[in-house]
């Protein structure tokens, strides 16, 4: 009971005062001093003065569209491309769409996603200005980004009791990810504990939920929640059909791969492999890169230098020449720039006896790295052990799906594959799923909402 009032507590606290959007999963005594330093300053007040007619502005536009058009307002900490594609693809199909994000966006993020909304307010940082805006904008739709460990935001916004429908779009479910009591080796209790209580209000008062989870397990694991909102698989499905450049297989021949993605350090005592798979990739990298083939690694939109020194180290000690780091790049770009390479890598050492990553994830998770990969041109290498991932690939024969034990045979795998037809194949799996055919679904469950 106690964790309990502490998560509605430390709640109540976030949503009430002026702490930054960045440190929202602070310790509440964390937060109290945050709060103190604040009022000590005029930053409040100062920032009003620099954003009152932003907002007002964003404000008196969404209520003037929302007169005629059918809007939407999306809501994120940041913007990802699984929310701007949507976006993009509605706002192509009459709706107006807008965008508060708590978060400052750089020039590379506003680039990415400035086809996608009429109108952004970025930088909005503090949850009573969010409130404000919320509270003087009648859109038809609120869209909110409903994040692992930043649920508050999809809690706050659906607790406003608004008239116009919510729908929440979750990336990592907390509950699908692992057990409470396996999440407890790496984060706090009081966090997870309240996750949880997040993630039950969010099922159970939203009216629409979109997830990027096979869409049978994903009902499968909303049925302990006295749900009512209708559900929606949307991944992140391509724009355009990118020719990637056919190679003849030769043997032995050295290949170019890619990875884009979330890069987790091997052997880290805050992200343990148990709960962490992508810190295996540590295996596969070095193992592509002693048979001589080459990786560009491209570092996501949160990428953090410290974060990824070992794989610096990895570069500048072992490998100088044939990996190759590169800085964020748009998503329209990257595809473009990856679409020269072989073979996108989702494919990562997994001690499937010891994992605690529950079998919710490993049965229906979707990385949104195999679809820009695909997007690119790019036939796949993704682990076995991840059920849907497995299931893409193998179906439509668009890449290699491969166990944890087969890293050893990597070698004789890859060059046994026909990067000609399986880039053929990809390209028969891009037509079938593009965003002008899986955009009517979205079309429709926004219609029958």
């Amino acid at each position: 009971m106690y964790i309990q009032n502490k998560s509605s507590e430390t709640y109540d606290f976030l949503t009430k005062n002026y702490i930054p959007w960045t440190l929202a999963s602070k310790e509440l005594e964390f937060q109290k001093k945050i709060k103190t330093e604040v009022e000590n300053t005029d930053f409040v007040e100062n920032f009003y003065k620099n954003s009152n007619l932003v907002i007002n502005n964003f404000i008196k536009n969404v209520n003037i569209d929302s007169r005629t058009y059918k809007t939407i307002v999306y809501i994120t900490g940041k913007c990802y491309p699984m929310i701007s594609r949507q976006a993009e693809f509605m706002r192509a199909n009459g709706y107006k769409t807008y965008l508060i994000s708590m978060e400052t966006l750089s020039i590379q993020n506003l680039k990415m996603i400035k086809e996608s909304f009429d109108e952004i307010i970025h930088g909005c940082f503090f949850f009573p200005t969010l409130g404000k805006i919320l509270n003087s904008v009648h859109p038809s739709f609120f869209h909110v980004q409903c994040w692992m460990w930043q649920y508050h935001l999809g809690k706050f916004v659906i607790e406003k009791n608004l008239k116009s429908k919510v729908i929440s779009e979750f990336y990592d479910v907390t509950g699908m990810y692992a057990s409470s009591d396996d999440l407890s080796m790496v984060f706090p209790k009081h966090l997870i504990k309240q996750d949880f209580e997040y993630e039950k209000f969010i099922f159970e008062n939203s009216d629409g939920i979109i997830h990027r989870y096979k869409e049978s397990i994903f009902i499968n694991y909303a049925k302990r929640y006295k749900k009512r909102a209708k559900i929606l698989e949307f991944q992140q499905y391509p724009i355009k059909i990118v020719k990637s450049e056919y190679k003849l297989s030769q043997k032995n021949q050295k290949y170019k791969f890619v990875f884009c993605g979330t890069l987790i350090p091997p052997n880290d005592p805050n992200h343990p492999y148990e709960i962490f798979n992508p810190a295996g990739l540590f295996y596969t990298f070095k193992k592509i890169l002693q048979s001589d083939h080459e990786i560009n690694v491209y570092q996501p939109l949160n990428s953090n230098l410290e974060f990824n020194s070992w794989l610096f180290d990895l570069k500048n000690k072992s490998f100088p020449n044939t990996l190759k780091i590169h800085d964020f790049l748009p998503i329209s770009e990257l595809i473009n720039e990856i679409s020269k390479f072989d073979f996108g890598i989702n494919f990562q050492k997994i001690d499937i006896k010891k994992t605690k990553v529950s079998q919710d994830t490993y049965e229906g998770a979707m990385g949104t790295k195999n679809h820009t990969y695909l997007e690119a041109g790019l036939p796949i290498i993704v682990n076995k052990e991840y059920k849907y991932h497995d299931e893409i690939v193998t179906k439509n024969k668009i890449g290699l799906s491969l166990k944890s034990e087969d890293l050893s045979n990597f070698n004789f795998l890859i060059n046994n594959a026909n990067i000609k037809e399986l880039k053929k194949n990809v390209r028969k799996f891009n037509i079938r799923n593009s965003l002008d055919k899986k955009g009517k679904d979205l079309l429709s469950f926004f219609e029958s909402l």
